[in-house]
């Protein structure tokens, strides 16, 4: 692995497990197994660069798990039980470092924009999905932003709780939600687009 990708991951985990502000250098160096003049070769920003870097990565590579999930008979089940086995396996210190970059605007405004990207990325392909389901575009977006903010929301229950309880009952209520929106369930037939 590249040291450039050996930082950006070393951080995306450290950020998963204390956030942005409880993300150090020496951690990082440390977990990364680098040279401390290999982060300033890499990111001459520093540790504001790397934050940024860090997040662009972990959110293309949780799109790419979503991509996975949304063509599963019921993603965000799927996407729940992703992170419930982060949960269990990490014994409840792991979250998303995309929610960590988000809540640190002040210490990386590059990474809170990089986060919302991110978040972006995951809506449309929810959306996609929706669509796909013949629910209307302009419901399948707001679907979207509810079903991301509510699982990412139960991972941070879940994780204060010790429990994967708020992410179970998350994906069980969104699952109604967009049955209830499909038009099946409203008693319309679907149109052909």
């Amino acid at each position: 692995m590249r040291v450039h990708d050996r930082l950006t991951s070393a951080t995306a985990t450290l950020m998963q497990r204390h956030g942005v502000a409880g993300t150090g250098i020496a951690q990082i160096l440390d977990t990364s197994g680098v040279t401390r003049r290999s982060i300033y070769l890499n990111f001459p920003g520093g540790k504001a660069e790397l934050v940024a870097a860090a997040t662009r990565s972990a959110g293309d590579e949780m799109a790419a798990i979503l991509r996975d999930y949304v063509d599963e008979p019921d993603p965000v089940a799927a996407f729940a039980r992703m992170w419930s086995e982060v949960l269990v396996s990490s014994n409840f210190e792991g979250g998303c470092p995309i929610v960590a970059a988000a809540c640190a605007r002040d210490e990386a405004p590059e990474a809170a924009a990089a986060a919302a990207k991110a978040f972006a990325t995951w809506e449309e392909l929810l959306t996609d999905r929706l669509i796909g389901e013949k629910i209307e575009r302009s419901v399948a977006q707001s679907l979207s932003t509810t079903i991301v903010a509510a699982v990412e929301g139960a991972v941070i229950l879940s994780r204060a709780a010790r429990s994967t309880k708020p992410l179970e009952q998350v994906s069980h209520h969104l699952e109604e939600l967009i049955a209830a929106n499909r038009p099946t369930a409203r008693g319309k037939r679907p149109t052909a687009k």
